[in-house]
């Protein structure tokens, strides 16, 4: 079972940077960084939203997550699908625990900016 999050770098404020790919099993833990550029945005004042994208199929929205009390997991995701904040690399860590064969897919991040 193959994870793949594309790499990605947002060409609108704030940047984002999110590592290539990531190879689980089932049953293990995958984590996904999406790391906002501090000149931009800092974790915990703006909300960031997660995507899943398997192959052939639209983007499905995950997750938006800007604090722990603000935090919205979409009604038909499982809880195997958690965010938190990692404020010293100023980013957002998607968190799938179980991983299931039926997760391989594509994962994105993104981010609501306001200038």
């Amino acid at each position: 079972l193959s994870l793949f999050l594309s790499h990605s770098l947002s060409v609108f404020q704030p940047g984002l940077a999110q590592p290539e790919a990531l190879l689980v099993f089932p049953g293990q833990v995958a984590q996904f960084s999406c790391i906002l550029s501090p000149r931009h945005a800092i974790i915990g004042e703006y909300g960031v939203s997660w995507y899943q994208q398997r192959a052939g199929s639209a983007p499905r929205h995950l997750l938006y997550y800007r604090s722990e009390k603000d935090y919205h997991r979409h009604p038909e995701i499982p809880d195997r699908f958690s965010a938190t904040a990692d404020a010293a690399h100023n980013a957002c860590i998607l968190t799938i625990s179980p991983v299931q064969p039926e997760d391989e897919a594509d994962y994105y991040c993104s981010v609501a900016y306001i200038s």
